[in-house]
């Protein structure tokens, strides 16, 4: 028995505070391993940790415009995520039912995207190359790994519609993480794309996409304990410092300075 929980829409810089604090707790065994679900209040983009801001983000164009700019604690590549994105936490313990195998642990969470994307009668396959779903050949569903604390979490975002015009502002490079591509409304795809718009009808197909996939069931919960709550208020302070956001663009200009070599990107 695993917890759900789904958030609907919340701030961006508050959801990775969120998952972080969930995954701390879940990883000490205070807290159930736990699927979650939200969406974002206002645009954002979601960095990966080992990224530099100037690498990936038109950041002026995002200051101007509103949109924040979330390091969070995962790896893998950035994503710009608006409110037409379901988006998920699979937090479990390590040692669990999800795999100590990366790759492993990808193919047997992102099995319960694609079997949503079945029922749904979307059709869905792993691109495993890139740690994503695709559907009808385009990429429909991004996603990222991390392990601290005990935990194991594996987040991702599955597109009912989404603004491609404004995440070309915000990007720099919008088809670095799709399939050689002239655009990303080449290579993407959206749900809204299949006639698919009930986004509640999408969230319970998601639902039980994860249970079939791991295993479990879900237990479904509308308040996370006190302890989770407190930790990602004190988190919150860190992820909206500009120290945190541009962590390793002030880590690479600080080797620059001093002539140390340059680290190789993820």
């Amino acid at each position: 028995m695993w917890r759900f929980l789904d958030l609907d829409r919340i701030d961006g810089f508050y959801s990775a505070a969120l998952f972080e604090s969930i995954g701390k707790h879940v990883g000490a065994g205070s807290s159930p391993e736990t699927i979650l679900f939200w969406r974002v209040r206002s645009p954002v983009v979601y960095l990966g940790y080992h990224q530099c801001v100037e690498d990936e983000v038109n950041a002026d164009f995002c200051s101007a415009n509103d949109i924040g700019i979330v390091r969070r604690i995962l790896g893998g590549g950035c994503g710009f995520c608006d409110e037409n994105q379901i988006l998920f936490s699979v937090i479990g313990r390590e040692g669990g039912i999800i795999p100590g195998d990366i790759q492993a642990a990808y193919r047997k969470v992102l099995g319960g995207v694609v079997d949503a994307l079945e029922a749904l009668g979307a059709g869905g396959e792993l691109e495993p190359a890139r740690n994503a779903v695709y559907s009808r050949g385009r990429k429909i569903s991004g996603n990222a790994q991390g392990r601290f604390d005990g935990a194991v979490l594996i987040n991702g975002s599955l597109l009912m519609d989404f603004d491609f015009e404004l995440m070309d502002k915000v990007l720099k490079n919008p088809t670095k993480n799709l399939m050689p591509v002239s655009s990303a409304r080449e290579g993407m795809i959206t749900l809204k794309d299949m006639g698919i718009t009930d986004i509640e009808y999408a969230k319970k197909a998601l639902r039980l996409g994860f249970e079939n996939a791991l295993g479990i069931n879900l237990k479904e919960s509308m308040l996370m304990t006190e302890g989770e709550m407190n930790l990602a208020n004190r988190l919150l302070e860190k992820y909206a410092q500009r120290e945190w956001i541009y962590k390793m663009d002030i880590k690479r200009a600080l080797r620059k300075k001093h002539g140390a070599p340059l680290p190789r990107q993820a």
